[in-house]
């Protein structure tokens, strides 16, 4: 019981953490705030975290943890149809998630505590064999959650070319460039909010233009570019 209590106290202040933190930044969000926000006092919140560096690496990890999760459970067809429809989550939890928001926010803002992730973990059962993200990428120097997303989406394009899902020339840098960025760009395009019939037209759209130059000709029909239906509770 009492340490049950104690869980739901930690994860009321990471929820106050990431609320604050979505709405006025790092810097601008203090311990005071966040611990009567989430209902409790100051000392209560420096039993579970030490410093406010401390709460954002929970908040930033929360996150991560909620993208994998989704990843794996999109149960999606390929990698390549992975890909698409972690795009769709992602534009969803923008809008609806404090704690997504959050992350990124709390990457743009960094000061110095995040670093890049030196592997991934696993992204979904078809892709998991991708490996971790590497330090060779282009986009190594990205930091905390933008890193993680990038990870992910990059992972997940490597095991659509293992799966033969690409054009032969969409090697190297290129094709990882161009999705890699369209996908980071989710984030700057719909974290201010947007109508949900909105975000799923221009993602749609993004992926009904992108799809044509990265898959073999005549190929890209096979690929739903509409939001994926919800699974069941």
């Amino acid at each position: 019981m009492v340490q049950e209590r104690s869980e739901r106290t930690r994860g009321r202040l990471v929820e106050a953490g990431a609320a604050l933190f979505d709405r006025r930044g790092y810097a601008g969000a203090t311990l005071g705030e966040i611990a009567s926000t989430a209902g409790v006092t100051k000392g209560a919140l420096y039993f579970h975290f030490a410093s406010k560096e401390e709460l954002a690496r929970a908040v930033s990890a929360r996150a991560e943890r909620s993208l994998r999760s989704a990843c794996v459970e999109l149960r999606a067809s390929s990698p390549l149809q992975g890909l698409i429809d972690a795009g769709y989550w992602l534009v969803d939890a923008l809008g609806a998630d404090p704690v997504i928001r959050a992350a990124f926010r709390l990457g743009r803002e960094d000061a110095g505590w995040q670093a890049s992730p030196t592997t991934a973990g696993p992204t979904t059962a078809s892709s998991s064999a991708a490996g971790p993200t590497t330090a060779g990428s282009a986009f190594a120097d990205l930091r905390g959650f933008h890193s993680v997303w990038a990870g992910v989406v990059r992972d997940l394009l490597a095991g659509a070319r293992r799966a033969g899902e690409l054009r032969d020339r969409s090697g190297g840098l290129g094709p990882e460039t161009l999705v890699v960025t369209a996908a980071c760009g989710l984030e700057v395009v719909f974290a201010d909010g947007c109508p949900a019939d909105e975000r799923a037209r221009r993602v749609g759209a993004l992926w009904d233009w992108l799809l044509p130059c990265l898959v073999p000709p005549g190929t890209a029909g096979g690929y739903r570019t509409r939001p994926p239906a919800r699974q069941p509770a």
